[in-house]
């Protein structure tokens, strides 16, 4: 005679799931899907966040001035992964530098390169003054404290650097002095200069048959001059001050502090609409589990029945539908945290570049605790769902009708 399979009590409620494998499924893969919404959702809003906060460390300017024309270019420089090459042919540094209501003032050159093997798409090359600069110096400073020298390069977080630690660009290849840390911007996709090697670019894109910029201007070309505008002063009357000082009318104005209030509020729009389609998706989601376990308690009259006969009190009962549904909640949130990491994690820089806004990955610590969460969300749907059943079970009538056996 066969052996019979010895259930225990605690055993129970993970027997009964098994021997119902379509009615456990259907309910894994609701919680599955509550889950990815939930997980994935935070997960997307807390890595927009953390790239926001990025860019708004990174920019460090109140104003940003640029040749005619060229606001939507500088402005996409700082929000976007596009590449640009654009400046001015006169010494319009120092003119800034004079007006009224400058504190600090820098000058950068943009590059923007060919198709490189470092990359999949153009790197922008980015000219700076380290003696002047109070941008790029700063954030540059936390992991190289050195001398950028003539020809070599600061690489950003995205830039694949070879073996024998370079970079090609134009056919020639730079030596990398140090590699930034991500900072979910396009700075990643960028690589930093000084202007004393500006000159030299523009003579190897000459030499490839692609001249960045005509060699006539190279050593005197500047894409943008970056202010800090003194305290008592608006970005907007500085900007005001620097026409007069010029002369010049026609020059773009970018300013900083703008565009981030502009991309703080296109997240907000975001993340409100993810928080609404997770309420949305997991109310209905609920009311599915609710019908199921409803279902279920009519088909099980006998089964409750028959535990009462065997001994089983109402708390007995009613410890079993918890733990059906807190194990489901379980599996449904391991399953549904799985598969949204392996999408989120290897795909961010996509992602990213999809969205077109800051995006950068929160940090492992953050991850951990996130996930704790989705967890503890999945197993508290699973027992909201079997709320209902769990009432019914404790009801005085409905407990003495199965201890009747009816």
């Amino acid at each position: 005679m066969a052996d019979v399979p010895h259930i225990t009590l605690a055993k129970l409620p993970l027997a009964n799931l098994r021997r119902k494998p379509f009615r456990t499924s259907a309910l894994v893969i609701v919680v599955v899907m509550l889950t990815v919404a939930f997980y994935g959702g935070a997960l997307l809003s807390m890595n927009l966040n953390n790239g926001l906060n990025s860019m708004r460390e990174r920019m460090g300017a109140d104003l940003m001035v640029t040749p005619q024309n060229t606001k939507n270019q500088a402005e996409a420089l700082l929000t976007g992964n596009s590449s640009s090459t654009f400046y001015f042919t006169n010494d319009i540094g120092g003119q800034i530098a004079k007006a009224d209501g400058v504190g600090e003032s820098t000058v950068q050159t943009y590059i923007s390169s060919l198709a490189a093997a470092c990359c999949d798409e153009k790197v922008q090359i980015i000219g700076f003054n380290p003696d002047t600069d109070f941008v790029i110096t700063p954030w540059v400073a936390s992991q190289f404290d050195g001398t950028l020298r003539r020809g070599q390069i600061i690489a950003g977080a995205s830039i694949n650097v070879s073996d024998n630690n370079t970079v090609k660009l134009y056919g020639h290849e730079f030596p990398v002095a140090a590699q930034l840390a991500d900072t979910g911007t396009s700075l990643d996709n960028s690589v930093f200069v000084n202007m004393d090697t500006v000159p030299d670019v523009v003579s190897y894109s000459a030499q490839v048959g692609h001249a960045a910029i005509p060699e006539e201007y190279a050593g005197k070309a500047v894409s943008a001059v970056l202010v800090k505008v003194k305290d008592g002063y608006s970005a907007q009357q500085v900007a005001s001050n620097i026409a007069k000082a010029t002369g010049i009318e026609s020059l773009g104005y970018v300013y900083p502090g703008g565009i981030t209030a502009t991309t703080k509020t296109n997240l907000k729009v975001i993340i409100r609409y993810v928080a609404v389609f997770i309420t949305v998706f997991w109310t209905m989601g609920l009311v599915v589990m609710l019908a199921v376990f409803s279902s279920a308690m009519n088909e099980r009259k006998r089964e409750f029945a028959a535990y009462r006969i065997l001994g089983a009190d109402r708390a007995t009962l009613v410890g079993i539908i918890v733990k059906e549904s807190a194990t489901i909640g379980a599996i449904g949130g391991v399953i549904g945290v799985t598969c949204t990491s392996l999408v989120v994690f290897p795909f961010s820089g996509l992602i990213a570049k999809e969205l077109q806004l800051p995006y950068l990955q929160i940090g492992v610590g953050k991850v951990a605790v996130l996930i704790v969460v989705a967890l503890l969300f999945a197993v508290l749907t699973g027992l909201v769902a079997s709320l209902a059943t769990t009432v019914r079970l404790s009801a005085p009538q409905a407990y003495l009708t199965l201890r009747e056996g009816e």
